[in-house]
């Protein structure tokens, strides 16, 4: 009988390990704001259970995980809820801490549509512009970005428009972020996948919400 209960323990801990280990982090932010967020510039809050910018200033900024992750998936709903002027709005991929250098991946209303670009003290250095995209305010799109090494492919719902490497080899590793210039954006289920990336989804009771930054606190 006591053999039994330590064959279960032991299996119980197996499975909970691989779940950890699978390295997948999603948030809707239905319950809030999670902890590890931390805003750079602009206004940033919880509207109608997305992550809003609301001040319609320029590059606006609010950064999330951990400047050591290198290889991950990237994935959020995008939304342009209101029409502020080039209405521009996307990610961070690969970024420092408060997202003054890393890769960017953006959509927006005027004429250059959607770019994939180095962002490098806060300044542009385009890798691949205009995608060829139509975005319009009110609709929402699926941006998603894969890093592998200096390769990258850049998707919007799940359409393939950027696939290629940074022959300057800019940046391998860094922190997420949602980034926007005179735009007022929803950023809704977001998933991050990668190796290094912490496996805890939010449920409906908000607790795992919090595990990121009780993980960091740990460190």
């Amino acid at each position: 009988m006591r053999y039994s209960h330590i064959v279960s323990i032991i299996f119980i801990l197996t499975i909970a390990t691989s779940i950890v280990s699978a390295g997948v982090w999603q948030e809707n932010f239905d319950n809030g704001l999670p902890d590890g967020w931390n805003d750079v510039s602009g206004e940033w809050k919880i509207v109608k259970d997305a992550y809003a910018e609301t001040s319609g200033g320029q590059y606006a900024k609010t950064m999330f995980g951990d400047e050591d992750w290198t290889d991950y998936t990237i994935e959020v709903d995008v939304t342009l809820v209101k029409d502020v002027g080039v209405n521009a709005a996307g990610l961070l991929i690969r970024a420092d801490a408060e997202g003054d250098n890393g890769m960017r991946f953006w959509i927006r209303t005027d004429q250059h549509k959607c770019q994939f670009s180095r962002w490098r003290e806060n300044q542009w250095d385009h890798i691949a512009t205009p995608l060829p995209l139509e975005p319009e305010v009110g609709e929402t799109y699926r941006l998603k970005v894969v890093a592998e090494g200096h390769d990258y492919e850049c998707f919007v719902d799940d359409e393939l428009l950027f696939e290629g490497d940074d022959d300057m080899k800019f940046r391998d590793s860094g922190r997420i972020g949602f980034i926007t210039y005179e735009a007022n954006a929803h950023y809704d289920n977001l998933i991050i996948d990668g190796e290094e990336i912490p496996a805890f989804a939010v449920e409906p009771n908000g607790k795992l919400a919090t595990r990121w930054g009780q993980l960091k606190a740990d460190r």
